[in-house]
């Protein structure tokens, strides 16, 4: 996500409604109980914004850290699907087990996520898009899904 994108409040309600979304269904995939999900959303969230939010669209856009946090939460699953396309439920537990290299440092993924914040979020999706091979390449999916189309 660019700043410019972050920056511009028309970009900003339109995206809003469907990161909740992603965010409640990987929160309910990942087993995330609320007080992990109040951590990765960041310190502005309350427990009645979030309980809104899960019935509900938000009612203003998403800040622009709000709609940050979601993005890395939403590119760390992707690149996990990315190392362990073969069994995605892997990369599911991979957030839960103890690393010892840096960023962790003995910690799992999830509580670098959790406990670090913003800093923590960077930190683990680096990690993730070095073990990926890189952050996914949009050219090649567009690629992809025009090969597909047209196979169709």
């Amino acid at each position: 996500m660019t700043i410019a994108t972050v920056n511009d409040p028309g970009t900003r309600e339109r995206l809003s409604a469907p990161a909740i979304r992603a965010f409640f269904r990987l929160a309910k995939q990942w087993d995330l109980p609320e007080s992990h999900q109040l951590a990765l959303l960041g310190a502005s969230i309350s427990r009645a914004t979030l309980h809104t939010w899960r019935t509900r669209s938000p009612k203003s856009p998403l800040s622009i850290d709000q709609l940050q946090r979601i993005s890395y939460v939403l590119a760390i699953y992707e690149g996990l699907q990315r190392v362990f396309r073969r069994a995605p439920e892997e990369g599911d537990r991979w957030l839960r087990r103890p690393r010892v290299e840096l960023p962790f440092a003995g910690a799992t993924p999830l509580d670098v996520m959790v406990e670090h914040g913003i800093t923590g979020l960077d930190a683990v999706r680096r990690y993730v898009d070095g073990a990926a091979g890189g952050p996914p390449s949009r050219e090649l999916s567009l690629n992809d899904a025009t090969r597909v189309a047209r196979a169709g």
